[in-house]
């Protein structure tokens, strides 16, 4: 299999704890991590959301940064050479995934959305393809998104792309070639660390 122990290195956000007036963040007092700064934080500090740049997220106004937790599927099939599975959706191609519903596992997640997202019936688990960081706006917060990615393979080959979230359209894409229209950096860099498995049965 590819590189099944890819994590959040190279996602980009940091995040740093400040009080409310200071002037700015320095290096010294930033995190890998959403946990590690909100423990590192005194009373008073609020933490911000860098990214790739050190450019500040969640301010303007200032928003809390809250965990979320969701994961999604690399489904593969054996091709000239190796396809992934992308959809369309938001005037972006994207893989399938969603969050976390209560008292589900990551891989039980995962397995849901993309059956939910492409619609299919039939999926194999792979392994861990690891993880992703990003975070987005919503209202007064700011979420910050880790997802767990899976790799994936399925028998069928009719898909019907759910359009009530917005999903458009599917389609097999060579390994290299998706790598390059994933609409997100996060994405481009996961496909970037990892190799894809092996045609090994899954485990």
């Amino acid at each position: 299999m590819g590189n099944d122990r890819a994590s959040l290195e190279g996602a980009g956000l940091r995040f740093a704890c400040v009080g409310m007036y200071d002037s700015g963040v320095t290096r010294e007092r930033t995190f890998g991590a959403l946990g590690e700064a909100e423990a590192a934080c005194a009373d008073g500090e609020r933490v911000l959301v860098l990214d790739a740049s050190g450019a500040v997220q969640n301010l303007g106004p200032y928003r809390r940064p809250v965990p979320v937790t969701a994961a999604g599927g690399l489904i593969v099939r054996e091709a000239e050479e190796t396809e992934l599975l992308l959809i369309f959706r938001r005037g972006a191609w994207d893989l399938p995934k969603g969050k976390l519903d209560p008292g589900e596992s990551v891989e039980e997640c995962a397995v849901r959305e993309v059956c939910e997202e492409v619609g299919i019936e039939t999926l194999t688990v792979l392994g861990p393809a690891g993880t992703t960081l990003h975070g987005y706006p919503e209202g007064d917060r700011y979420m910050v998104k880790t997802t767990y990615w899976f790799f994936m393979r399925t028998p069928e080959r009719d898909f019907s792309p759910e359009g009530r979230e917005g999903i458009e359209a599917v389609r097999w894409v060579p390994w290299a070639e998706a790598r390059e229209m994933l609409g997100y950096d996060s994405l481009r860099d996961l496909l970037a660390r990892l190799s894809p498995p092996s045609s090994a049965s899954a485990r």
